[in-house]
């Protein structure tokens, strides 16, 4: 079952390359796949539930090559960054169609739109475990302090919304860039951030 789930979600990323997210319907999928609607029924309820699995397929690949990249020791905060970046934007960039997925997926609801949600958050937390160490580490060789968990959490959630808006943007050519200048971009906004919170004032001080 388990191969089958795959298969059809292989060829959603086709159909989906060849004719956009309103080409891909379960007859369309299975035809493409090979197999008959009974086993597109038995993995997914409907084409969007497909599709949102097709979203947490891929980004869970990006959030994988990101976290690999991260766990590099000893680097500085900015090569860390360009590094996770560089990395997750490999993952797009080796099967285009993929890139081209997630860009279409934007602005998609019910399934799709949770699944969107939940990748978002789970990057979040990958970024701040990144960039906002409870305590001095090494990788940090700057002064930026270590920020409260709620600043570090909100400076997370920010650096991921402008990275995604960046790469979205890039993605659906709206955005000029070559792929260096975008992850020298989507990782000095990042990095800005986080050394913006950390500035920022603590408002529960002496509360």
């Amino acid at each position: 079952m388990a191969q089958r789930r795959s298969a059809l979600l292989d060829a959603a990323l086709t159909v989906f390359e060849a004719e956009g997210l309103g080409g891909l319907s379960a007859r369309r999928v299975c035809d493409e796949a090979g197999l008959t609607r009974r086993y597109f029924y038995e993995s997914f309820e409907d084409i969007d539930t497909l599709t949102a699995a097709l979203l947490e397929r891929t980004t869970d690949e990006v959030r994988a090559a990101v976290q690999r990249a991260s766990a590099t020791p000893d680097l500085p905060r900015p090569e860390a960054t360009r590094l996770a970046v560089s990395h997750g934007l490999d993952v797009l960039l080796a099967t285009p169609a993929k890139g081209r997925f997630l860009a279409a997926v934007h602005a998609a609801g019910g399934p799709v739109a949770q699944r969107r949600t939940k990748a978002v958050e789970e990057l979040a937390t990958l970024v701040e475990e990144l960039l906002a160490p409870r305590t001095p580490a090494p990788r940090q060789h700057d002064d930026t302090p270590p920020l409260p968990a709620r600043q570090a959490r909100a400076a997370a959630v920010a650096a991921v919304g402008a990275v995604l808006g960046l790469v979205d943007s890039w993605l659906s050519e709206e955005l000029e860039a070559t792929r260096d200048e975008l992850v020298t971009w989507t990782s000095t906004t990042a990095l800005a951030i986080f050394t913006g919170m950390a500035a920022a004032p603590d408002h529960t001080a002496g509360a």
